[in-house]
């Protein structure tokens, strides 16, 4: 999503939408290390095979980041270069080299413009609803189309290596002329964001189920050895052992098959995932899951903030064998051995 939006933008206020570019004039001082200018441009794009709407995405230098992208071809070089999708070149039946007749009004009402971009190259980022209708190139192509003249800024985008919250937004809003503002993308897509949110509930949902069931399984495995062990147990409450000590009892038959659970489970799970990485063999619907393989993300803090949480969980299985070590009847059980 960052490709696309940054981390937040400076635009007009008159701009009705983030996808049709209205110019201002106001002279900003921003660090060129982490603020560039961009530029959207709607219009209508043809083929050989037809003809389809187009966004045109205009940098005002070219982004690194979208090198990973790139599948075939190159960079673009000159103001009407432009990146075609694999899906949209696909639909337009383009290759890399032909030229592109564009179509673009500068002013609603006013009649469409025609400029040939030429296609220089191919990208995929999976995400299906940009792939099926962005073209990426330069800043000075769509100037020179609206005919800007040089006093004019398009929209800043943030592109620095921290992230951009609600204070750093506030303050620089503060600092911003009367006409401008500050967006982030999740006021330009409030539904995916939303989605987003919906899917991290259900994430979070099943994993306390996954939780109490393992916990729950675990629990009764306990009692089951518990049971095993009821004579040695019984004798030792019969010389005199507490029931306070049966957690520690407990937690000792558990720590192998905790040891041994994690070693197999991160292992597997590590191997699962480093798969995925490398072969994307996990596929998804993009058309609603926005992406077209399960991405993967190697933060390992937070593998171990969820072990750590999947090991406290685990800790209140000790109770059902606890209670039971408390009210056995050691004499009875004695006896009928």
């Amino acid at each position: 999503m960052g490709l696309f939006y940054g981390h937040a933008q400076i635009r007009n206020l008159d701009q009705s939408s983030p996808y049709e570019t209205q110019p201002h004039f106001e002279v900003l001082e921003l660090d060129s290390a982490q603020w560039m200018q961009m530029a959207w441009k709607a219009g209508v794009a043809t083929g050989p095979e037809g003809m389809e709407g187009l966004q045109w995405l205009g940098w005002q230098r070219w982004n690194s980041s979208w090198d990973a992208l790139v599948t075939e071809g190159a960079a673009p070089q000159e103001p009407y270069d432009v990146l075609l999708s694999e899906k949209l070149s696909g639909r337009l039946g383009l290759n890399v080299g032909d030229e592109m007749p564009f179509y673009a009004s500068r002013e609603a009402g006013a009649a469409p413009t025609l400029r040939y971009l030429n296609v220089t190259g191919m990208y995929r980022t999976g995400l299906a609803e940009w792939d099926a209708q962005t073209a990426v190139g330069l800043l000075d192509g769509i100037r020179a189309l609206q005919r800007w003249p040089d006093s004019a800024q398009g929209t800043w985008v943030h592109y620095g290596s921290a992230g951009f919250g609600e204070k750093d937004i506030e303050q620089l809003r503060s600092q911003l002329p009367f006409a401008l503002d500050v967006y982030q993308p999740s006021d330009d897509l409030p539904a995916l964001y939303q989605w987003l949110d919906l899917f991290d509930a259900n994430v979070a949902i099943l994993a306390v189920v996954l939780l109490l069931v393992g916990a729950v399984n675990l629990g009764g495995t306990l009692l089951i050895l518990s049971l095993e062990q009821q004579r040695a147990l019984a004798l030792l409450r019969a010389l005199g052992w507490s029931p306070s000590h049966a957690p520690i009892a407990l937690f000792g038959m558990l720590s192998p098959m905790l040891v041994r659970g994690a070693l197999w489970g991160i292992g597997i799970s590590m191997l699962t995932l480093w798969m995925q990485d490398l072969t994307g063999f996990m596929r998804l619907n993009p058309d609603t899951y926005y992406v077209d393989h399960v991405p993967v993300s190697w933060n390992f803090s937070r593998f171990m903030f969820l072990y750590f949480l999947v090991f406290l969980s685990f800790t209140p299985a000790l109770t059902l064998p606890w209670i039971w070590i408390q009210k056995m009847k050691p004499a009875s059980i004695l006896k009928s051995a």
